[in-house]
């Protein structure tokens, strides 16, 4: 048992498999055990989640609808733009007049209603001691007041929390933002390695009296659609929710999840056919994925292999034209591409410790409810707006934490629905356009 647990780790960290034991009873299945008992590591194609997937969802478990394909067609039209995409997130304008009057995608536009709440405890408060005693003022607690030291105290008390909560608020949007930021580097990372594999093979493609030769060209145009069936491929499997873009009527459209929709009844793919019929994907290569019999979830880096064993080929065959240098780089980017994609859902699946969240979350709630205690016995009918304001920014903060800590949309984890997400339209887009350029580009060249 000491020389079998190593192996049997290894391979548990490496590949997520389903552990099947043919003495773990009810555990076991005739594909993956064994007769000598020893145990076999197997994918199953429908129990298998990656960690960016999120749970099943219903929809999943029945047959393909009219509605699905539908919500598939809807998506595909996105995935196969090449303009037209909003920006990646919501526009900054350099104007302070403008930033004023700015009031979509702001904390006022989504935490507006949750400070008037807040403004009402103070409220009642001016009016429950005015009604106690009529001739008080309204600016202040008079220090006669029998309710005026009580409340000093707790005025005390809240600027102590209020000294914690803001340190502790400010370092969280910190921490998240950084995480947002990284979030964002690594999806143009992958942009950016997908455009240098074409880059090097467009560089590299043979050529025969200055034009390419259709062997070359057949190989490019090939590998830049192979390119941008992975990054959609890739998305769909990050992307779950039907938020995928910034635009206002992003609600509407449907998730780009839907390409790796599985059909457990008839066991076809119906994503992959409406790409087939869009000429996305081959009838030889939809055939192959499916009858793999891998998750959904791994396609995207079935079609990296099937790029990377096309280089291969074409440099065997001379399609390519490039010595060991060549071949050494244009390896190492599909590497540094396959390392960028899976970098993404690990991030996301370790983007904050639940005890973090829930401590910030916990002191600005406390914070805010004493609010209106702690500031009453020294602003007095100022209490009011104050509170308010407190309750915007402060919980605007909180909020905007966690926003960042959702950057494709997936879980919605602001309650507000305040939202930070990349719009992943943009950057499929932008990917199809880039995949044009390369091998347009090696069509002519200015010299010999």
């Amino acid at each position: 048992m000491r020389r079998l647990a190593l192996p049997v780790l290894l391979a548990t960290a490496t590949a997520r498999p389903t552990l099947v034991r043919s003495e773990w009873k009810g555990a076991s299945s005739p594909e993956a055990d064994g007769d000598d008992g020893k145990v076999n590591l197997v994918l199953d194609q429908l129990a298998y989640r990656s960690a960016s997937q999120g749970p099943v969802m219903p929809a999943e478990l029945e047959p393909a609808s009219k509605d699905d394909y539908d919500e598939i067609d809807s998506v595909i039209e996105r995935a196969c733009r090449t303009h037209g995409w909003a920006p990646v997130i919501p526009q900054y304008k350099r104007s302070m007049q403008w930033a004023w009057q700015q009031w979509e995608y702001t904390i006022a536009e989504r935490l507006w209603k949750s400070a008037c709440y807040n403004m009402l405890v103070p409220l009642l408060l001016l009016l429950a001691t005015h009604w106690a005693h009529p001739g008080m003022a309204w600016w202040y607690l008079p220090k006669t007041h029998s309710l005026y030291e009580p409340f000093v105290a707790i005025s005390h008390g809240w600027n102590y929390l209020l000294t914690l909560a803001t340190f502790v608020t400010t370092f969280f949007v910190g921490h998240s933002h950084d995480f947002w930021r990284k979030s964002y580097s690594l999806t143009r990372s992958v942009q950016g390695r997908l455009n240098d594999i074409g880059l090097l093979c467009a560089t590299h493609a043979c050529r025969q009296d200055g034009q390419l030769t259709d062997e070359a060209t057949q190989f490019l145009e090939d590998t830049a659609r192979n390119l941008r069936l992975m990054h959609c491929l890739f998305y769909a499997d990050v992307c779950y929710r039907k938020v995928g873009t910034t635009q206002p009527q992003a609600s509407s459209m449907g998730s780009i999840r839907m390409l790796l929709s599985f059909d457990r009844v008839a066991r076809t793919a119906p994503g992959l056919v409406r790409l087939r019929d869009r000429g996305m994907i081959t009838d030889r290569e939809y055939d192959t994925l499916v009858s793999l019999g891998l998750p959904p979830a791994r396609w995207y880096l079935v079609v990296l292999e099937w790029v990377v064993a096309r280089i291969a080929s074409a440099t065997r065959k001379g399609i390519l034209v490039g010595g060991s240098g060549f071949e050494k780089q244009v390896l190492e980017k599909c590497c540094d591409l396959r390392a960028a994609c899976m970098t993404i859902p690990d991030e996301l699946a370790a983007r904050m410790p639940l005890a973090y969240v829930h401590f910030t979350h916990c002191l600005v709630d406390i914070l805010l409810l004493i609010a209106p205690f702690g500031l009453f016995a020294n602003l007095g009918c100022f209490s009011i707006p104050m509170t308010g304001l407190f309750a915007l920014f402060y919980r605007g903060l909180l909020e905007l934490s966690k926003s960042f800590l959702d950057p494709f949309g997936n879980r919605r984890v602001s309650i507000s629905g305040l939202s930070a997400d990349i719009n992943i339209d943009c950057l499929i887009g932008e990917t199809n356009a880039g995949s044009l350029v390369w091998p347009q580009g090696a069509k002519l060249v200015p010299f010999d």
